[in-house]
């Protein structure tokens, strides 16, 4: 007998491997059940083929009578490739097994009904949990049209990422920082400040040896003081770096990034302070899905001041740095009471290294999907 849970868990297993490289497309896992076998298939790059039609063909493509689990609704319409539904129907499936119905109210439940009318067995909700999880930033950003941000830390066990003096190298382990590196490798934009920039010439790229891709690098910039010899912009040959900076950037400075290939945006500011709100939308704009956050105290505290942190890293290494004047994680304007204090949705504590690790959801985004999939009736 087939263990349902455990095939769909798999699809969910494998389609993380996926990441970073779907972009605005969600990360999805599928199964063919033939002759007793689970074949798999994920949908590996945007703009190639989705997970049920990688499934089907690794089956071997004779996949009359068997049956199909994948984490998400099959598309119905056509796209950067036709409709899975049609795949499967003219595979001869028989049966459908779906985690998570599709986001979109619009095509929400169409693939089901296609299916049924076309004589196949439909069943949906499996392991919806998993299955909404895997493609929690795919739901933000289609129904906030904002990027799904995620927010690193890397403290001393008081919360300090510097000593008063501004030194920081290095806080946490290698291990943890070849972590990191694995995270920006994993988003579409690392995005980090001027103040980063300046005192530290970070390059901001995945430097393992087994990167597979390089994100997209982004700098708020209010006043354009980046240096024009610096790290990240003599490296755009390597992925575009873009500038976020306000009206009174210098004019000629802008011109001669520009001719780095540097991309310099103006957005709204307040006393100094970009308009982060307007930057999310900028990146949404440009397609743009993940957002990973490595930036100093200021930054990341408007990031949280605006609620626009997701999903909050946090390294944290058995040191002490104490000082009233060494810098901690989060500035920005803070609370006034315990009530306004900021709880995690869910997390998980790990080891890395000699570093404890704090994976936290701040928001939840899978709910709603989870209850639209158990409630939905299909036609």
């Amino acid at each position: 007998m087939l263990n349902k849970e455990a095939i769909m868990s798999r699809c969910v297993e494998l389609a993380y491997n996926a990441k970073g490289f779907t972009l605005t497309n969600p990360l999805v896992g599928a199964a063919v059940i033939k002759d007793n076998e689970a074949v798999y298939g994920i949908h590996e790059k945007y703009g190639f083929a989705h997970a049920e039609v990688n499934a089907i063909k690794n089956a071997g493509e004779n996949v009359s009578g068997c049956e199909l689990f994948v984490t998400l609704e099959p598309c119905s319409t056509y796209g950067k490739t036709p409709p899975c539904v049609e795949k499967i129907i003219n595979s001869g499936i028989k049966k459908v097994y779906i985690g998570v119905l599709d986001v979109n109210p619009k095509h929400r439940g169409q693939a089901v009904n296609i299916l049924r009318n076309a004589g196949i067995e439909v069943e949906y909700g499996i392991l919806s949990d998993k299955c909404s999880l895997l493609i929690e930033d795919f739901i933000k950003y289609q129904t906030l049209k904002i990027p799904y941000v995620t927010l690193k830390t890397a403290t001393s066990i008081d919360g300090k990422i510097a000593c008063k003096t501004g030194h920081s190298k290095w806080i946490t382990c290698d291990l943890s920082r070849e972590l990191v590196h694995k995270m920006r490798g994993l988003s579409d934009v690392v995005l980090t400040g001027i103040g980063t920039v300046l005192a530290d010439n970070p390059l901001m790229t995945d430097r393992r040896k087994d990167a597979r891709r390089q994100p997209h690098r982004v700098v708020l910039d209010s006043s354009l003081k980046i240096d024009i010899n610096a790290n990240i912009v003599n490296s755009a040959d390597i992925s575009p770096v873009i500038i976020y900076t306000s009206e009174k950037a210098d004019k000629e400075k802008l011109s001669m990034l520009s001719d780095k290939n540097i991309k310099v945006i103006t957005v709204s500011d307040n006393a100094g302070m970009l308009d982060l709100n307007e930057i999310m939308h900028s990146l949404y704009d440009a397609g743009y899905m993940n957002i990973f956050v490595e930036a100093g105290s200021r930054i990341n505290g408007s990031f949280f001041d605006n609620k626009l942190v997701d999903k909050l890293e946090a390294f944290i290494a058995p040191k002490i740095i104490g000082g009233k004047d060494a810098i901690s994680s989060i500035g920005g304007a803070g609370i006034d009471n315990m009530e306004q204090a900021l709880s995690f949705k869910d997390y998980n504590i790990t080891k890395s290294g000699s570093d404890i690790l704090i994976s936290a959801r701040l928001q939840d985004y899978t709910s709603c999907v989870v209850e639209f999939t158990k409630n939905y009736k299909a036609e």
